[in-house]
């Protein structure tokens, strides 16, 4: 036990620079990383921290969670906080006793009287063995720790939502506990890749993407067109993971060496219990993926990969828990939930993510761009819902619709109001054809378009995917 305590403190040293080094970030790998390429990029994700709470932030590996962390580490220290207040902890593939020793054994430099501590307690759900209930009894039992500030990081689902349970009225009486990173959206990208030339058009809210307010501003966008159908193909096809975007800026291909890094996250991580072949796996998720426009047959898919239906469901919970997928449910008749025994429809976090087995392997299908802009407007409604409302930590308030006709409606939500979005990414008149399904329904339709942008006075509006993502996204 003196042995680990030890290596314990001596990992602390290593991983807190700022404890004796007031310009650390000028040096800190993650940090630089940030900001090259001409890339400046802060997700804000963990700011207005209340004293004395317990946050927990979750989403993807190589999101850039731990990036976040150390940009409000900066922030603290920049407001003030003193530096030996500040604790950081690489968490993953500790075992769940270590926490307790961590808090209560391991030397720690001093804090000022009366200063809380923070505690930063990165990939904490990578811990083996029960961490929540360590975390738990700390904040019963060790005074100190009970009144410190607490953030806990990780990429899996089950184990962060079980921890909510466990940890319920130990976390504070401020709102916004709960944070999610997920990859940028359309309109950072664009800010991101534009500068100063970016559009300068407000977000609107999202229950008013049908309605007075929201025609104005379409034709207002009308001048920037062009820029946003080209970046909006970009995006569709590059995603919002930073690395993917600095090489955008940079007018670079995707870096290889990012598509291992994913295809391990996959492999190395999400399917570490798989039990399945490298091949078998993207197999699957090139099946996976081809699939996502229409609700999902786990057991056709099965069938066509000669593995079992329980086999497919437990990989697509693998991706599920590793923040990696998501699941759109049928909207219920008459409710905001999820019909029963209804298929979902499934979808990818990140283009990057749904091209992998074809960026890896270019024998394997690509993903249409109608595909994609379907995929990527759902998770445009998923960042601003999630903004907007962060305990809507769930699928349960992104939606798709089945007719009495038996035709899809691809995406309905509370949030946003009245109004039903699909993906129709054509040029032409074409797209009233496709409006008679939204007619026919509710709902005021927008149907997103690669370039028409026709609002006239009937229900169903075309926009352009780009413009509707930039003003719908964050």
């Amino acid at each position: 036990m003196s042995t680990k305590i030890g290596q314990l403190a001596q990992e602390l040293a290593r991983t807190n620079p700022w404890w004796r080094d007031a310009t650390w970030h000028e040096r800190d790998p993650d940090l630089r990383e940030s900001i090259s390429g001409g890339v400046t990029y802060r997700s804000n994700v963990l700011s207005s921290l209340s004293t004395g709470c317990l946050y927990i932030l979750r989403g993807p590996r190589r999101v850039g969670k731990t990036v976040a962390v150390k940009q409000e580490i900066e922030n603290l220290l920049a407001s003030g906080t003193p530096a030996t207040s500040i604790v950081r902890v690489a968490a993953d593939g500790w075992e769940a006793k270590d926490l307790r020793t961590l808090l209560q054994n391991t030397a720690l430099p001093l804090s000022p009287v009366g200063q809380q501590r923070y505690w930063f307690i990165d990939e904490v759900s990578a811990v083996v063995g029960p961490w929540d209930q360590q975390i738990k009894w700390l904040r019963d039992n060790d005074t100190e720790f009970r009144g410190d500030t607490v953030v806990l990081t990780g990429s899996n689902a089950t184990a962060l939502t079980a921890a909510t349970g466990a940890l319920a009225g130990r976390r504070g009486a401020a709102g916004n506990l709960d944070r999610t990173l997920l990859p940028v959206g359309f309109r950072t990208f664009v800010k991101l890749v534009k500068g100063d030339d970016a559009p300068k058009a407000a977000s609107l809210p999202m229950d008013r993407l049908h309605a007075p307010l929201a025609s104005d501003t379409y034709r207002a966008l009308v001048p920037w067109l062009d820029d946003l159908v080209d970046l909006w193909e970009t995006y569709i096809l590059r995603g919002g993971f930073l690395k993917s975007v600095v090489a955008t800026v940079r007018g670079e291909p995707i870096p290889a060496g990012f598509v291992e890094d994913l295809f391990h996250v996959v492999s190395a991580d999400a399917f570490k219990t798989s039990r399945l072949s490298a091949l078998t796996e993207m197999a699957l998720l090139e099946r996976l993926w081809t699939s996502m426009a229409s609700p999902t047959n786990l057991s056709n898919i099965g069938k066509d990969l000669e593995i079992t239906h329980d086999t497919v469901a437990r990989h697509v919970s693998y991706l599920r828990d590793a923040f990696l997928l998501w699941q759109c449910p049928q909207r219920s008749e008459s409710r905001w939930l999820p019909k029963e025994r209804a298929q979902d429809k499934i979808y990818a976090v990140d283009p990057i993510m749904a091209r992998l087995a074809h960026l890896r392997n270019p024998q394997r299908a690509d993903i249409d761009p109608t595909i994609l802009t379907e995929m990527q407007l759902g998770m445009a409604i998923r960042r601003r819902a999630l903004a907007e409302r962060p305990n809507a930590g769930n699928d349960e308030f992104v939606f798709h619709v089945r007719t009495p006709a038996r035709k899809e409606i691809d995406f309905v939500s509370e949030s946003l109001g009245s109004v039903a979005i699909e993906g129709k990414y054509c040029e032409d008149g074409g797209w009233r054809r496709e409006a008679a399904t939204v007619n026919a329904s509710q709902w005021d339709g927008i149907l997103a378009t690669r370039n028409v942008l026709d609002i006239g006075d009937d229900r169903a509006w075309a926009v352009p995917a780009g413009m509707l993502a930039y003003l719908l996204d964050t």
